[in-house]
């Protein structure tokens, strides 16, 4: 279920504001001030979005809060959580600070609870599509081999179990399979991998390949996968 933090100190809102959101079967947590906001952020538990009132009681307005959020006051749970700011400032000025310090979206008061949901679907859908498209550009998929980037795994025609490469391995394949059919120099593969301080470089770089195909290829002298490029050195096939 999706969770969001209402930080606003006039009751009668926040009741709008979260009867609102409960109604499209959304979870509301609420806080008063602005202390209060950034404790429930420090917390572990995650919040899906915020919807933040710019003046709140206290040292911390709406805007302060928002800053240090930003500035990594939350905890790794919510350090990402997208921010809608409520205020009865609609000037350009305080919009733009607004938006400058870090909310997604800002809201004028008084607003309609029909069109503050609305807002709050929009950017839970293109919350969804980032990470979902974050997680895809970790995972490269080619005929019978994927390759996770983020989990430095590597699965090959339909195992279970992934492939045992070494660190060094992993990175040079890593490194070909996200740009397939570019061509890469062996001294270029391993300066890339040792910041240069290799110093048979070919023999090097020929050794990680060899070892590499002998785990992933169907035939390893018949390479489907990582292609020797004669006279300069590997790429990965743009399969």
């Amino acid at each position: 279920m999706v969770r969001i933090l209402v930080v606003e100190d006039d009751p009668a809102v926040r009741d709008v504001v979260e009867h609102a959101l409960s109604r499209e079967g959304m979870r509301t947590v609420g806080a008063e001030d602005g202390e209060e906001a950034l404790g429930r952020l420090r917390g572990s538990d995650p919040f899906d979005l915020v919807i933040l009132d710019a003046m709140l009681p206290g040292e911390m307005d709406g805007f302060s809060v928002c800053r240090e959020f930003r500035a990594g006051a939350a905890g790794e749970a919510n350090k990402d959580v997208p921010v809608i700011m409520l205020s009865a400032r609609d000037d350009e000025t305080s919009v733009v600070v607004g938006l400058e310090i870090g909310a997604n979206d800002y809201v004028t008061k008084p607003f309609r609870p029909r069109e503050l949901v609305s807002r709050v679907r929009a950017l839970l859908r293109r919350r969804r599509m980032d990470s979902s498209a974050a997680e895809h550009a970790q995972k490269l998929g080619f005929p019978g081999l994927e390759v996770d980037l983020l989990k430095r795994l590597v699965i090959c025609g339909g195992e279970r179990e992934p492939v045992e490469l070494t660190a060094k391995e992993f990175d040079v394949l890593a490194l070909l399979a996200s740009h397939p059919g570019r061509v890469y120099g062996r001294e270029e593969i391993m300066c890339h991998l040792w910041d240069g301080g290799v110093l048979n470089v070919s023999r090097s770089a020929d050794v990680h390949v060899q070892q590499i195909r002998k785990k992933i290829e169907p035939d390893p002298k018949n390479p489907r996968y990582v292609l020797t490029v004669h006279g300069v050195g590997y790429s990965f096939a743009d399969l």
